[in-house]
């Protein structure tokens, strides 16, 4: 059971009050932020991932080695052998790759990948999660992985749920302002 402090934290989105606690106990605000990825209260998972960008952000409390390790563990919850359904997930990495620059050159890739390569194509709320985590990066997407600008303007201009096209025209947007979203004549590109 979380401590009653961590739950009014998140309620709250005291991040300076979430980083006292996990000064003091971090692996059980660790699991427990991750644990609020998948809830399917939209406002509880988006505390959570601001309160591990928060946490991650600050490297008295997660050193290089701890939050390389904890992005491997999000990753494989991103994998179908892990079993896991993992929404949530990929807000957290974006939102922990914009605090933590660092990782960008060894997890960038794979999550782009996760609009780009075949096998690791996600779909519905998982995928604008990974389109979401792309444009809260912005910029430094275009410069690891181009494709990227492809696969977000053709899911802006054809991708059959509306809710996906326009989270990939602000993603598209965001990655690369120049294209001007899912308005770009070049949408074929």
């Amino acid at each position: 059971m979380a401590d009653k402090n961590l739950v009014s934290l998140l309620a709250r989105e005291d991040f300076e009050g979430l980083r006292a606690l996990a000064r003091q106990q971090t692996s059980m605000v660790l699991r427990y932020l991750s644990g609020r990825l998948y809830s399917a209260d939209e406002t509880e998972k988006w505390g959570a991932v601001r309160g591990l960008g928060a946490i991650m952000a600050d490297l008295d409390i997660i050193d290089e080695s701890r939050g390389a390790d904890m992005l491997r563990r999000f990753f494989w919850a991103m994998n179908d052998e892990s079993g896991a359904v993992p929404y949530g997930v990929p807000e957290a990495i974006g939102e922990i790759l914009v605090r933590r620059p660092e990782f960008q050159k060894e997890f960038l890739p794979i999550l782009c990948s996760m609009l780009t390569h075949e096998d690791l194509i996600q779909t519905g709320p998982i995928e604008r999660g990974v389109m979401w985590a792309l444009g809260r990066i912005g910029p430094p997407v275009a410069h690891i992985s181009p494709d990227v600008i492809k696969a977000l303007k053709h899911a802006a201009w054809s991708h059959p749920e509306e809710q996906t096209r326009a989270t990939a025209a602000r993603a598209l947007a965001q990655v690369n302002p120049a294209t001007g979203g899912a308005h770009d004549p070049d949408l074929t590109a």
